[in-house]
C-alpha cells in the first residue's frame, strides 16, 4: 500500500482519472456499437444489449488496465481488483435480493408476462450482461481504486463513506422525478449500499465479493427479468412484475424507484450488520 501514498491532490486527482476513464469505457463503446449497428441490423434488441454490455466492461477494463500498469506502475491487486469470491459473499449475494422481493410480493401484486423460449433466453442473457457489466466496473472504480486510494492517503472510515456518498450522489439524474424526501432517500439508501459493497469488499480484501453482491442484485432488481413498480410507472416487458401501491414514497423510493426504498435500505443495514458482525469475529478470532 505505501508505494502509492500519494498527496491530497494527486490522490483526488487519481481518483478523478479512474472516473474518467470509467465514463471513456462507457462512451467509447457506445459510439462503436452505435456505429456498426447502424448499418447491420440485429435481430433484436437484446443482442445489441448484449454485444454494448460486453464492449464496454471490456474496453473500460482494457483502460483502467493500461492506466494502473503503465502510468502508475501498479498491479490491478494492489486496489483489491483480484477474484476472491468468498462462501458468504455468495450466500449475501443470493439473501439480499431474496429478502426485499418477499417483501414486495407481500405488498404487491404479482403479474407472469408470457413470452417465447428464444426470447426468455435473450432477455436473461441481456440482463446477466447488464449486471455483470455494472457490477464489475463500479466495484472496480468505487471500492477498487478510489476506496484504496483513500485508504492510503487517509484511513479506512474516509475511504468507506466518501465514495458510498459520491456512489448515492452520481444516481441522483438516473431520477425520473425530483422532490426533496426523494433525492433524501436516494442519497441516505446509495450511501448506505455503498458502505455495504466497501465492507464486503473491505471483508474479502477482495472486490470481487461486492462485485457479486452488485451484480446480483442488479440481475435481480434492474433489468427485464423482474420490474418491481407502480401501475401507473409500469415499463417494459419484463418476465415478471410485482406492482405496488403508489401512495407511499418509503415503499416505492421516489423517483429513482425501489433500490432507494425504506425496505431494500433496511435490506442493506442488515447486510452490513452480518459484515461488521463477522469482522468482529474474525478480529476477535
Amino acid at each position: 500500500m505505501e508505494q502509492f501514498r500519494y498527496s491530497t491532490v494527486k490522490t483526488l486527482v487519481q481518483a478523478a482519472v479512474y472516473f474518467l476513464l470509467f465514463l471513456a469505457g462507457d462512451l467509447g463503446s457506445s459510439v462503436v456499437f452505435d456505429g456498426i449497428f447502424s448499418a447491420v441490423s440485429l435481430p433484436s434488441s437484446e443482442w445489441y444489449v448484449i454485444f454494448r454490455m460486453a464492449g464496454s466492461l471490456l474496453l473500460t477494463l482494457l483502460f483502467f488496465w493500461l492506466y494502473t500498469t503503465r502510468c502508475l506502475h501498479l498491479e490491478m491487486a494492489d486496489f483489491w481488483i483480484t477474484f476472491g469470491v468468498k462462501k458468504w459473499g455468495v450466500i449475501l449475494s443470493v439473501l439480499l435480493p431474496a429478502f426485499v422481493v418477499a417483501i414486495f410480493l407481500m405488498l404487491g401484486e404479482l403479474e407472469v408476462n408470457a413470452v417465447g423460449c428464444g426470447d426468455a433466453v435473450l432477455a436473461v442473457a441481456a440482463s446477466a450482461m447488464i449486471a455483470l457489466k455494472s457490477g464489475i466496473l463500479e466495484e472496480m472504480l468505487f471500492r477498487g481504486f478510489m476506496m484504496k486510494l483513500l485508504a492510503v492517503r487517509w484511513n479506512p472510515y474516509i475511504a468507506i463513506l466518501v465514495p458510498s456518498f459520491v456512489f448515492g450522489l452520481v444516481h441522483i439524474p438516473a431520477m425520473e422525478s425530483f422532490t426533496v424526501g426523494g433525492v433524501a432517500l436516494l442519497v441516505a439508501s446509495g450511501t448506505m449500499v455503498g458502505v455495504m459493497f466497501s465492507l464486503a469488499a473491505y471483508q474479502g480484501k477482495s472486490v470481487s465479493n461486492s462485485a457479486l453482491m452488485h451484480a446480483i442484485w442488479n440481475f435481480v432488481m434492474i433489468t427485464s427479468v423482474l420490474h418491481i413498480t407502480t401501475a401507473q410507472g409500469a415499463y417494459g416487458s419484463p418476465l415478471f412484475q410485482i406492482t405496488i401501491p403508489p401512495d407511499n414514497i418509503l415503499v416505492t423510493g421516489g423517483g429513482f424507484g425501489i433500490e432507494a426504498s425504506f425496505i431494500a435500505l433496511v435490506g442493506y443495514v442488515l447486510v452490513c450488520a452480518v459484515l461488521l458482525i463477522q469482522a468482529k469475529r474474525t478480529v476477535s478470532g
